[in-house]
């Protein structure tokens, strides 16, 4: 096989015509990319990179506590401040399913299955959606928490952050 693709590259090299000769080496080319790409894909490519970012309820709560703690208090008056956030519920993940329907005359069956694939950890579904948690109610106490102002600050801050209503946000003075 490959002494016939040889040959045949040969006599086509051999020709005068220069528009064979372009359109064998941009052939070639683009055989030589693809192969390449193959190659350097395989080499950077990280399957468990679904995996690896996957957190837990606990991290994902910490998370938005510390970035909301570092807002709010950069915010003017505020102070020494602490945040507490709940969540609506833990992560929710949307599986791909087969569905499969038969009909007969008198009733109709229908049968659904995870569609899996083949990884490096055994036989895995096939991930289409995660839902990471909403947030239900947050608490903010803080040095300034006294002042109305700053208290009305802080809970439009967090309101907008987190599409919640202002009675699902507390905010109140650190004890001295």
């Amino acid at each position: 096989m490959v002494n016939k693709v040889q040959e045949t590259l040969k006599g086509l090299m051999t020709q005068d015509s220069k528009k064979i000769k372009i359109i064998v080496a941009v052939g070639l080319i683009g055989i030589i990319l693809i192969f390449a790409s193959d190659i350097f894909a395989g080499s950077g490519e990280n399957s468990s990179s679904d995996e690896s970012e996957k957190i837990s309820y606990e991290q994902y709560t910490q998370q938005l506590e510390n970035k909301l703690t570092d807002v709010i208090s950069s915010i003017d008056g505020v102070g020494d401040c602490r945040v507490m956030i709940t969540l609506e519920n833990s992560t929710e993940s949307v599986y791909a399913t087969d569905v499969e329907t038969k009909s007969d005359d008198s009733s109709t069956n229908q049968k659904d299955e995870y569609v899996i694939y083949d990884s490096q950890d055994g036989e895995t579904p096939v991930l289409i959606k995660e839902y990471l948690p909403k947030v239900q109610g947050v608490t903010v106490v803080c040095t300034g928490g006294e002042n109305i102002a700053v208290k009305e600050r802080i809970i439009e801050s967090v309101t907008s952050l987190f599409n919640i209503p202002a009675n699902r946000v507390s905010v109140a003075k650190i004890k001295n």
